[in-house]
């Protein structure tokens, strides 16, 4: 009876739980971890090296992520998606047992956080391309509305788990002593776990999915597939204006945060434990929502005027950061954002996704979650690294600097609102594509052995 009416508050199917389960929980450890890497990374590179290295780290850091998606673009219509995520969670667990062993070897504070935040910045980025490309083959367009936000309801859990475990961490090594490294251990341990997860998930569900006949799928081809798809269809050519000017301007929002937080907070614990502690909080508002509220929303609202919300709040945001200075305004500033873009924008994208043809649909995904948000994080880092080399120079102050780079964020965000009109007008066009012809409808249900 319970189960019963859990079913209907979140709207699924009694049968649909034996796969909603397992990939929410799959998400759950997933950002469990990298959300534990993120804070310990961010707080040890913050107090060694200072904030104004971070746009230096973000740079280096999109780049490196060009080639891993590039790689990543290449077998990711060709092979199993399943077998791909195996790949990458055993990859990871390789990767944080070697940065462990870096550790414990003696290497440099300068070397071990770039090298951590990196790689929890990789499995953010890489993590769900494959994750989300894998649910839309088996969801179709519709479920994806309805299921996604329960399922990326796990992200924030584990988010809310993982920043709790690292504000925690914080405040036990401040009083005991040691090193917040050491949990490098324990996120392997959680990874595999993942692997053994996706296994009982997967172990009775047949994936039906057409798979890419080119034999090179590289970046080179990716792209090419990538600029005639988002060239030719309407809605897709100004979603992907409305990603690249919103990116930037969270760029912007990201950076004034940390800079701010850096000025408030001279400890690297003490940047730890707050940072983790504002985090949690943000992901505890971001489970409720997305458990409670978005999937409900999404239902009733069409596609095409989901996409004007996130340049709405940025445009609010970089209004309210200009008007209340320092750590409270950028705080909460940022709060609202990534709030917006994690509990609606991110989903309501995911849900778009599933109207891409099977055999594409990965190195699309690729371009729109990857490329884009590259392009744009890059874009915003030369933006204020410029204002930050006008200062050094004398010709700006380090409060105009603030000031116009915040303008700067707004004035993006409202050219994102203009395009978002635009999308919201071409929509029901570009449904006439031939690029959008799907050959099937799928059902959770395909494949599945009773």
């Amino acid at each position: 009876m319970k189960g019963g009416r859990l079913s209907q508050l979140l709207n699924v199917a009694p049968g649909e739980w034996k796969l909603v389960l397992p990939l929410f929980a799959l998400f759950v450890i997933n950002t469990l971890v990298l959300e534990l890497s993120d804070v310990v990374a961010t707080a040890g590179f913050i107090s060694h090296i200072g904030v104004s290295g971070i746009l230096w780290l973000w740079v280096i850091d999109m780049l490196i992520t060009l080639v891993v998606t590039g790689a990543c673009a290449s077998v990711i219509d060709r092979m199993s998606r399943v077998k791909l995520m195996v790949w990458l969670l055993g990859g990871l667990t390789v990767l944080y047992l070697i940065l462990q062993l870096l550790f414990h070897a003696g290497a440099p504070g300068w070397l071990i956080y770039p090298a951590l935040y990196i790689m929890a910045d990789l499995q953010l980025s890489v993590f769900p391309l494959i994750f989300w490309t894998l649910a839309n083959d088996v969801y179709s367009v519709s479920d994806g509305k309805r299921l996604f936000p329960i399922i990326g309801a796990g992200s924030a859990l584990g988010s809310i788990l993982g920043n709790g475990l690292a504000a925690g961490a914080a405040v036990l090594i401040a009083r005991t002593g040691g090193s917040e490294l050491n949990l490098l251990i324990v996120a392997a341990a959680i990874l595999l776990c993942g692997i053994l997860l996706l296994w009982f998930a997967f172990r009775h569900q047949t994936v039906r999915a057409r798979q890419a006949r080119e034999t090179h799928t590289g970046v080179r081809e990716t792209i090419r597939v990538g600029t005639d798809f988002f060239k030719n269809v309407p809605f897709f050519k100004y979603l992907a204006v409305v990603m690249l000017l919103a990116g930037m301007a969270l760029t912007i929002v990201e950076y004034n945060f940390l800079s701010a937080t850096e000025q408030s907070l001279t400890s690297g614990l003490q940047f730890q434990a707050f940072y983790g502690t504002y985090k949690l909080a943000l992901m505890v508002s971001v489970f409720l929502c997305q458990g409670l509220l978005t999937g409900r929303l999404l239902r009733k609202v069409p596609l095409k005027n989901t996409f004007i919300v996130l340049p709405a709040t940025l445009v609010i945001v970089a209004g309210c950061v200009l008007v209340i200075p320092g750590l409270l305004g950028a705080a909460l500033g940022r709060f609202l954002a990534r709030l917006v873009q994690r509990t609606w924008d991110d989903l309501a994208r995911k849900s778009v996704q599933g109207m891409i043809p099977d055999e594409r649909r990965g190195r699309i995904s690729i371009v729109m979650d990857s490329y884009f948000y590259t392009i744009a994080t890059l874009v915003g880092c030369l933006t204020i690294g410029s204002l930050l080399l006008a200062s050094s120079w004398g010709w700006l102050s380090s409060g105009w600097v603030t000031t116009i780079y915040l303008v700067i964020a707004a004035l993006a965000a409202i050219g994102a609102v203009w395009a978002s009109l635009r999308l919201r007008a071409v929509y029901d066009r570009s449904l006439l594509n031939w690029r959008l012809a799907r050959a099937h409808r799928k059902s959770v249900l395909d494949g599945v052995e009773f």
